[in-house]
């Protein structure tokens, strides 16, 4: 399965981000401010998550679409196929941000996006209530210049972190 993912960095460490992911086979490679997207399969997904030096993490782009109100916003993220990537019992926390945006209530976008997700799978599951008893599925909504952009955070704790003891005494 091709997927599209994102990398985020921090602001000037794009071009090694790029660089680095083109040397792991990376396709379609496009710096942005803070951020480098990208194409690849699942194969390359894991290879980014361990290998990956400079990005913060790694993220599968699920879809994006121009949102300027709450019912843009619900109808583009329900019309996204959610059950390709989140099982019927899978968790699915959401978090996000606002920059120049019509959309500037975060907690407000956040809730609508949960209830878009749910409906969604709802749907293709056959169910009214989703359980989410199974493993976690972080969401994030950007809303960049009334774009919303839908990602899953594949690598859980910050790729920064990795190495580093969770207590100074150990």
């Amino acid at each position: 399965m091709k997927l599209r993912m994102a990398a985020p960095c921090l602001f000037g460490l794009e071009k090694p981000v790029a660089d680095e992911l083109k040397d792991m086979g990376a396709g379609a490679v496009t710096a942005e401010n803070g951020c480098v997207y990208f194409e690849g399969d699942e194969a390359l997904l894991a290879r980014a998550n361990i290998r990956s030096r400079f990005a913060e993490r790694i993220r599968v782009v699920v879809g994006a679409f121009p949102a300027t109100t709450f019912t843009e916003l619900f109808d583009g993220v329900k019309a996204l196929p959610w059950e390709d990537y989140i099982p019927r019992e899978g968790a699915f926390p959401v978090k996000g941000w606002s920059l120049n945006s019509a959309l500037h209530s975060v907690p407000d976008c956040q809730a609508i996006v949960k209830k878009a997700i749910a409906a969604r799978l709802g749907g293709a599951c056959g169910m009214e209530r989703l359980p989410e008893t199974g493993a976690p599925y972080p969401v994030t909504v950007s809303l960049l210049k009334d774009r919303a952009t839908l990602t899953i955070d594949a690598s859980g704790e910050g790729l920064h972190k990795r190495g580093y003891r969770r207590n100074a005494n150990d």
